[in-house]
């Protein structure tokens, strides 16, 4: 749970920004009703009064008054889900904004007590919304049935599963323990159901040691395993076995959809977040107040400051975009300029324009929206340093102990990468691009102006064709597991490739004055890479008769950031003009 001073920031990126309430609940007054009811009076007809909320709508009008209370005005609009199909409910909930909140009745269908298939499809086509929406399940049902049946309907089952000789030495251990005890099988499978399934789901790391100290929820399983000569291996085999059966049953309640990183907790401000997300949950009442019990579920969900930061970011661009755009829009000279660019070029390059152009524009729209997420930021790390080391507190948000020489070399090996390197992006060869030929990585350190295929002179086309000469650098690869020493001696560069942080030196690691290895290399189709970010590359090579030119493949793996580029350029133009002198 979330401390007071960081429940206050939570608030401010999460809460606050909500602008607007979609209750979907058939318990709730529509305007069709008020309506029907003004022209039943004027008949004097008697007006229908099927609802629950004629016997009580003093609780209705409170719930609603929650979301007017000063200073925040939200507009608040409420859908009957009575006699609406479930295709219908779900085009409802697509059209949602991340400034909205959903209140969202876990039955819609009073025709069937206890059933939320209606609720649980408007979230599952939440999950596939490209906006992150919070929801709030307002449910008269049982709180713990209904936040289970939701967690599972938004589950997908594990990838992973045992392998014929595991399955086949579990059966035998089920066998050999049923021929010594009757009915020991039906007993150990009814020991796991549901709520272990989802303890280990939550606990992947941890259940199988859970199970081994027979806590809870294993120790009913532990008690009969314990009736058995059992090694602990053979317990934890059985265990997995029988969480695999346990989600065959469960099969049918999953999500047909693709899998989404589901996180939960279900102790007293219960919530599920998925990728896009955000469910609270709430047991109707007399003093609801749902906004309240939302901010509850996000300080248990406790989000990290990196992502409290990314929030405020969304909300100033809500809030604020529109008088950041028109800033952007002033410079007119400029964005003429840039326009007719755009129209007097072709092909390829039109693409590598209009990608600048829009960097350049959102580069302008953010320069009007950051000082403001700057401020919060100040705030919240103000707030925070005064709480604690600045260890302990990495440690609480992100589950990382800098304290350990490894987390802490792994902590610098992405924070190098993140300042260093990104993802290749581009058209064409350029400064910084990264590419594998065979086993090796080479770096592309040619100037950027000598790479743009559309500005390759007469000459260099007259003698080179459809080829386009370039130098690259070999990248070394440096051990892991060591801190560097010189990691400042602007030889090293840390590339995410594959998932993984790998470090590179420019020159032999072990020598800080040796000299890289370069090469002229020749690309295909003038560096024009395909969407994939892959090219030919003519690489000369030692054959059994001298030197011989052979087309590989090529493939950009990773880019470094432009400064980063340009020191090694820089270094390899030392390196090529250093002179020698005749000292002894």
């Amino acid at each position: 749970m979330a401390g007071e001073h960081y429940s206050a920031f939570v608030e401010e990126a999460f809460v606050k920004p909500i602008r607007s309430v979609l209750i979907v609940d058939d318990d709730y007054p529509t305007f069709d009703e008020m309506l029907d009811a003004e022209i039943a009076r004027n008949g004097q007809k008697e007006q229908q009064k099927a609802k629950d909320w004629y016997k009580d709508p003093a609780r209705i009008k409170k719930v609603i008054a929650s979301f007017r209370t000063p200073g925040r005005a939200l507009l608040v609009d409420i859908h009957d889900g009575t006699n609406v199909s479930s295709g219908a409910e779900v085009k409802i909930a697509a059209h949602l904004h991340q400034s909205d909140l959903l209140v969202l009745d876990y039955q819609l269908d009073k025709a069937k007590p206890g059933d939320g298939s209606l609720a649980i499809e408007i979230i599952r086509s939440l999950m596939c919304n490209d906006h992150f929406n919070l929801v709030v399940v307002h449910t008269s049902e049982e709180l713990d049935t209904v936040f289970r049946e939701t967690l599972l309907s938004l589950m997908s089952p594990l990838a992973e599963r045992l392998g014929p000789v595991e399955l086949e030495q579990a059966q035998t251990l089920l066998l050999e323990g049923e021929d010594e005890l009757e009915g020991f099988i039906e007993r150990l499978t009814r020991s796991i159901s549901v709520d272990q399934y989802v303890h280990a789901r939550r606990f992947r790391d941890s259940y199988l040691r859970t199970m081994g100290k027979s806590q809870q929820p294993y120790s009913a399983f532990r008690e009969e395993c314990g009736k058995l000569k059992w090694e602990s291996d053979d317990r934890k085999l059985i265990l997995k076995y029988l969480l695999e059966q346990a989600e065959l049953d469960l099969q049918s309640r999953f999500n047909p959809g693709p899998d989404s990183q589901i996180v939960w907790d279900d102790g007293s401000s219960k919530y599920i977040k998925t990728n896009s997300v955000f469910i609270a949950f709430s047991q109707k009442g007399n003093d609801d107040d749902l906004l309240s019990e939302l901010l509850s579920a996000l300080n248990a969900w406790k989000p990290r400051p990196s992502r409290l930061f990314l929030a405020k970011l969304r909300a100033e661009m809500d809030e604020y975009g529109v008088m950041a755009q028109s800033a952007v829009l002033d410079n007119q000279h400029a964005l003429a300029h840039w326009y007719r660019r755009l129209l007097a070029s072709e092909g390829p390059n039109r693409r590598w324009l209009i990608a600048e152009s829009v960097a350049r524009h959102s580069e302008q729209l953010m320069n009007g929206i950051l000082p403001r997420v700057e401020n919060f930021a100040a705030r919240l790390i103000d707030a925070e340093a005064k709480t604690d080391l600045p260890e302990v507190l990495s440690k609480e948000h992100f589950g990382v102990d800098l304290m350990n020489p490894q987390e802490r070399l792994k902590a610098d090996y992405e924070h190098n990468a993140f300042v260093s390197s990104k993802p290749p992006e581009g058209w064409h060869l350029t400064t910084g691009h990264v590419f594998v030929v065979g086993q090796d990585y080479w770096v592309c350190v040619s100037p950027a102006c000598d790479t743009v295929p559309t500005q390759l002179s007469a000459t260099q086309i007259a003698l080179f064709g459809e080829r386009l000469p370039f130098m690259a650098v070999k990248l070394n690869p440096v051990a892991d597991g060591k801190p560097l020493k010189d990691v400042q001696s602007n030889r090293y560069v840390f590339l995410r490739i594959a998932g993984s942080v790998k470090c590179f030196c420019f020159n032999d690691p072990v020598s800080d004055t040796s000299a890289p290895t370069w090469h002229t290399l020749y690309a295909e189709k003038k560096g024009m890479l395909t969407k994939t970010f892959s090219f030919k590359v003519l690489v000369t090579e030692r054959g059994s008769k001298g030197l011989l030119q052979r087309k590989r493949d090529a493939q950009v793996v990773c880019q470094l950031r432009y400064e980063y580029a340009l020191n090694l350029v820089q270094r390899l133009g030392g390196s090529l003009t250093r002179i020698g002198l005749d000292f002894v």
